[in-house]
């Protein structure tokens, strides 16, 4: 997807699709931290290092992807630049949150039983600007939708929309893990993350379809018109 979203970007001169490229190797990244970390935990039967450094990493990722999909949107619709210095800063400020010792990601509950433990506020904040930022962009799309006629741009701003649907439905399963962890002895990594990035894999097809979308959907768009 990236590679090919690249090529699109040096044929036709336009950043858009640099930036949605760069969300899917961010994500990419992202993934193979996590995979890197589960199987250290796999192979030791510890929660090690390199997974205790995947999760504030993978999570650190997250915002930066969210960010470069703003981009991406503010680039395709011509809205959005106002609240784009915002959204960086409070994402740099969750960046720091998520890095803090405090988080005590992949220690046992017994480690920092009865000391401050501010994961839960960490990853809720970072809940709260990706879905401050998703639910932003589903508005732009709905307005950029009825500044248009065109059946072809329509159904890439829905496309779009529904991968913003997508996107949150990845924070809900993530914030139901992380309830899990903070309030049972539950390690991490349960049934939810894997439901989470089951919807992390929809929302990057809808996204590359938005943007280049295969010839039998733009004649089915054509056929219909």
């Amino acid at each position: 997807m990236a590679t090919k979203l690249i090529k699109k970007w040096h044929e036709r001169k336009v950043i858009a699709p640099l930036h949605l490229a760069l969300v899917y190797i961010t994500m990419a990244i992202a993934v193979f931290t996590l995979i890197l970390g589960l199987l250290e935990a796999f192979i030791t039967g510890y929660y090690k290092e390199l997974y205790r450094f995947s999760l504030p990493f993978a999570y650190s990722c997250v915002v930066v992807w969210n960010l470069f999909f703003f981009m991406f949107i503010r680039e395709i619709t011509e809205r959005g630049n106002r609240v784009f210095i915002p959204l960086v800063v409070i994402g740099i400020i969750i960046i720091i949150a998520l890095w803090l010792p405090t988080n005590w990601w992949g220690f046992p509950a017994e480690a920092y039983e009865g000391k401050l433990n501010t994961r839960l506020y960490s990853t809720g904040s970072l809940v709260a600007h990706s879905a401050a930022i998703y639910i932003a962009i589903i508005i732009i799309c709905q307005k950029a939708k009825k500044r248009t006629e065109d059946k072809k741009t329509q159904l890439g701003l829905s496309l779009l929309a529904y991968s913003m649907i997508s996107a949150l439905m990845w924070f809900f399963f993530i914030i139901m893990d992380t309830v899990l962890i903070v309030f049972s002895d539950h390690p991490g990594y349960s049934i939810f993350i894997y439901i989470a990035w089951i919807f992390t894999f929809i929302f990057m097809i809808l996204s590359y379809l938005s943007l280049i979308m295969p010839n039998w959907l733009v004649k089915y768009i054509e056929k219909e018109n």
